[in-house]
């Protein structure tokens, strides 16, 4: 699911979860900045998993590369 889709999805089940009174007082101006914030701290996190997952993968090619060094060192 797209980042805009879901956080359209979270905002729309706050709104459901709101009384007829709260939705009254709150504007639909106000969801649609609740939505831009739900969508910026989505992105951010899932640019801060990816960016771990490459780390790791960056680690896992450097230890693989190791691993086929002392391979080829105890063919030789």
């Amino acid at each position: 699911m797209k980042i805009s889709q879901h956080a359209y999805e979270v905002v729309k089940g706050f709104k459901n979860s709101l009384t007829d009174e709260q939705l009254q007082v709150i504007q639909e101006e106000n969801f649609e900045e609740l939505q831009i914030l739900v969508e910026a701290a989505i992105g951010s996190t899932a640019s801060r998993v990816l960016h771990d997952v490459a780390k790791e993968m960056e680690a896992l090619a450097k230890k693989t590369r190791h691993s086929a060094a002392s391979i080829e060192k105890v063919e030789n």
